[in-house]
């Protein structure tokens, strides 16, 4: 009977020596794993302000679409959008006005350039209208030229390639096939045999051209840091007409049209919903 007492107090003994040694590698294991707790509160509170921070954006960017000039819509004519990534569609027939000789710009357009113009002339700039409609043959004939000339000066094809596509669209993917786009310098500057460049911004004259430009519902297609936008690079001289709300919502706003149209098609999804 000794020997059984003695051995049921040994038992519970360990028993009880047992559980403090769970009960100290629990109270062990919880103090690891609270700095994780700490570490996860605070993810949590880099995350919230992450939210936070979005939110800010998103407000900002609700705001603009309520922005959007009411009754307009991104299939509107005179917002079109043609481009590396957008063919002209293969209906497009364009309704075309000679306004100077071998000269041809969309009827509906007429009036803004000639009324543009004549403010210029009040304002003591001459305007010289290198450009507007082109065919489809005439933007290859033009495409191709550029890439011999490329060639002819050491370039390899894809490299020839390469230089034309900063300035010259792909041939079916030339906004000037839309009738809506104007290529205008001063004859001043043309007269000194200067061409289509980029320096032409150093002109008063383009200087005016960009400051009145949206009043008669022209913005510059082109645009200097956009060309991740356009796909193309900076022409000081290249002009488009989208009508005057858009044009001055864009200027305001610093935006391509490829911009202002995925406002416009985010609205309508908006409102769609």
């Amino acid at each position: 009977m000794i020997i059984k007492r003695r051995f049921i107090l040994l038992f519970s003994t360990l028993i009880l020596t047992g559980c403090s040694v769970i009960d100290n590698e629990s109270a062990t294991n919880q103090k690891v794993s609270d700095p994780t707790i700490e570490e996860q509160n605070e993810n949590k509170s880099t995350d919230s302000l992450t939210k936070d921070n979005q939110s800010e954006e998103e407000k900002e960017h609700l705001a603009l679409i309520e922005s959007l000039p009411e009754n307009v819509s991104s299939t509107d004519w005179n917002l079109i959008l043609v481009n590396n990534w957008t063919p002209l569609p293969d209906d497009f027939k364009p309704d075309l006005v000679e306004i100077e000789p071998g000269k041809l710009i969309d009827r509906r357009i007429v009036d803004a350039y000639k009324n543009w113009e004549k403010a210029a002339l009040e304002a003591g700039y001459n305007l010289y209208f290198a450009s507007g409609y082109r065919s489809v043959e005439r933007q290859q004939n033009n495409y191709d030229r550029s890439i011999n000339q490329y060639m002819e000066e050491g370039y390899t094809k894809e490299e020839a390639t390469k230089k034309t596509e900063e300035y010259i669209a792909i041939p079916k993917n030339s906004e000037h096939h839309t009738g809506l786009a104007m290529d205008i310098v001063d004859q001043n500057w043309i007269s000194k045999g200067n061409g289509l460049t980029p320096d032409y911004d150093t002109q008063e004259s383009q200087h005016w051209l960009i400051k009145t430009m949206a009043d008669y519902g022209f913005i510059l297609r082109y645009p200097k840091n956009k060309k991740e936008l356009t796909d193309i690079n900076y022409e000081s001289w290249h002009f488009r007409y989208v009508g005057e709300d858009n044009a001055k919502f864009i200027v305001d706003n610093n935006l391509t049209l490829e911009e202002y149209i995925e406002l416009l098609k985010e609205r309508e999804v908006r409102i769609d919903e």
